[in-house]
């Protein structure tokens, strides 16, 4: 007995101590492999600490390289901590910049430039300051930090696109973590233009094609297709073609409504929307049954969300709807009626306006009436039932502004260039477009000003274009109205307000007699609370670049394109003219995108400070 209890007693022990080792063991490999996982993960978050302060030291370095590039220093220093297991270094041959020009009568023009760059590496990550901008990399995939040195579409002229390319050289020092920036001995030279082409691009009818090769070049086409209207084509994994619109010809006006942009056309935030449609050669909408041929169109999504469909009592559209994608929220399918198709797909955005807009102010200013014109005047001032009469080109150089019953009249083929604003308040007063004996055009360099029920009209069966180099305010019951057989177009580049129950119409409902283009960032339409103060508009509202804010009631003969709609409790009848389906904006001309190309070389030499 006691022997099998102290045989017991020792299998025990053993146990014991067998259990007190494997426990051991197990802890020790725990241990070890949470030491392991955890010296991993610290090395993981020291690289990422590592690349984010680099980052921002290669963006501390751009600033300091752009002045030396542009003449504002000799030289700069610049402090970047590279760390454990990383490496910092001029790569003067990493990658290159070319730009090719082709299609006009001098042939093909090419120019290849070396871009360089200083890069940092950890980890098979990278960080580099190349072209002007910094760019990362990260397992075959690259994004902007900072962009370079790029400006598009200046909204104080011709849209141009300007390029300063800086360029890396290495100096006679290796890079250490203070970083010196010098002039380099080459000066900085023009790439474009040049002797073979140059500006306005549209002069010369050419097309012109920006390639990038870089470890980056992904970022790179991302970067010039947020900033431009250009074509990006990923031709290798490191290189990217940019295919720059000179010039185009802006699409057939098939839509009643089209939202050009990206963004959501939320239709929560309207009461009640009917669109139908009729045919202008026929005869106005209300001698024709409404037709069925009517367009709602978005690049974006088609949302009817807010509030589980918000205000909205009905939306019919009598013709076809066409989204990218569609949001309606579960039970309130029934407030949308589409009496056609609804469909799901994308289309091309539309070419931005100003070039053409600009291009045409352009044309009466070029002629230098300051200088030239027959008729000179300081202002024109005109109340009561006061009267004159513009027979013959004339510049004023000052504000032109009528009150009360005053009538101002544009006669004979005669250009009226306006240097301040042109202003309208009071009642009835009158500036009167006669085309009768030659087409007239009214250049205003500031804004164009209506109140009361003042007018513009056009008459005499020609035509009339009104140019507004600035914003555009209709309030109260005025009106821009043109008789029947007489066109007017109007270009504007400023805000346009209209507020009440303004009038911009043509007369017998004939669409294609008046066309509105504007390349200003908002418009802004309120119109009255009740149908005999809503607003009413016959023609082609062609803004493209626009955001359009639709309040309370209205009525829309024509077409409406504008980049994004917004509505506040808007009541909105939309009859689409089927005579605008083979009509054209800016009658079908071309049109520049971009006029002006400036790219140049600046180059700096980069050592060890």
């Amino acid at each position: 007995m006691n022997g099998g209890a102290g045989g017991a007693a020792a299998e025990r022990a053993q146990s014991e101590v067998l259990g007190t080792v494997l426990l051991l063991g197990l802890t020790v490999a725990v241990v070890g492999t949470t030491v392991a996982l955890g010296g991993a993960a610290l090395d993981d978050s020291q690289q990422t600490a590592d690349l984010q302060r680099v980052e921002g030291a290669m963006t501390q370095l751009d600033s300091k390289a752009s002045l030396v590039a542009h003449g504002g220093s000799p030289s700069q220093r610049a402090r970047v901590d590279v760390g454990r297991g990383a490496d910092l270094r001029v790569d003067e041959d990493a990658g290159w910049l070319e730009i090719e020009v082709s299609g006009g009568a001098n042939g093909t023009y090419t120019n290849r430039t070396s871009l360089g760059a200083i890069v940092y590496e950890r980890g098979g990550e990278t960080v580099a300051y190349q072209g002007g901008g910094v760019w990362r990399s990260t397992g075959g995939r690259s994004e902007m930090v900072s962009p370079p040195e790029f400006h598009y579409r200046g909204t104080d002229g011709p849209e141009t696109l300007t390029l300063p390319l800086v360029t890396i050289e290495k100096g006679s020092a290796g890079l250490s973590e203070t970083v010196q920036i010098s002039e380099s001995a080459t000066d900085a030279r023009p790439v474009f233009p040049n002797a073979d082409y140059g500006n306005p691009l549209a002069d010369s009818n050419v097309t012109v094609e920006i390639t990038v090769q870089s470890e980056y070049a992904d970022a790179w086409g991302r970067f010039f297709e947020s900033r431009t209207s250009a074509s990006v084509t990923d031709l290798t994994d490191d290189r990217v073609r940019i295919e720059l619109r000179t010039a185009t010809v802006h699409p057939t006006l098939s839509a009643s409504v089209s939202a050009t942009g990206r963004a959501e056309l939320r239709m929560g935030d309207i009461d009640w929307l009917y669109a139908d449609s009729y045919n202008s050669t026929n005869g106005t909408y209300s001698s024709q049954p409404p037709g069925e041929n009517a367009s709602v169109q978005t690049r974006g999504e088609f949302a009817l969300t807010r509030g589980g469909g918000g205000n909205t009592e009905r939306i019919k559209i009598r013709g076809n709807l066409t989204a990218e994608s569609f949001n309606i929220p579960p039970g309130q399918s029934d407030k949308l009626n589409v009496t056609n198709k609804s469909t799901e797909t994308a289309f091309d955005e539309l070419a931005p306006v100003e070039g053409g807009i600009r291009q045409r102010i352009a044309g009466v200013r070029n002629r230098s009436l300051a200088d030239t014109a027959p008729k000179q005047s300081t202002g024109i001032d005109l109340s009561g039932d006061e009267t004159a009469v513009i027979d013959e080109t004339t510049y004023v150089d000052g504000d032109v502004s009528l009150s009360d019953r005053a009538t101002l009249s544009v006669t004979d083929g005669a250009t009226l260039h306006v240097a301040g604003e042109l202003t309208g308040d009071g009642s009835e007063s009158r500036i009167e477009l006669d085309t009768s004996s030659g087409n007239i055009t009214v250049l205003v360099d500031e804004a164009v000003d209506l109140s009361g029920n003042n007018t513009i009209r056009a008459a005499g069966n020609g035509r009339a274009t009104l140019y507004v180099d600035d914003s555009i305010s209709l309030r109260d019951t005025a009106a821009v109205t043109t008789v029947n057989d007489t066109r007017i177009d109007i270009h504007n580049t400023g805000r346009i307000d209209l507020t009440g129950s303004v009038n911009i119409a043509a007369d017998r409902d004939v669409a294609s007699n008046l066309w509105l283009y504007s390349s200003g960032d908002d418009v802004d339409m309120e119109g009255g609370q009740n149908d005999a103060e809503r607003i009413r508009f016959t023609g082609v509202f062609y803004a493209p670049q626009s955001e359009v804010t639709l309040k309370d009631r209205m009525e829309i003969n024509g077409s409406f394109t504008f980049r994004r709609f917004s509505f506040e409790d808007g009541y909105i009848e939309i009859h689409y003219d089927e005579a605008l389906r083979t009509r054209r904006p800016f009658n079908g001309e071309t049109v520049p995108v971009v006029s002006y190309l400036h790219v140049s070389r600046h180059g700096v030499v980069v050592e060890s400070g």
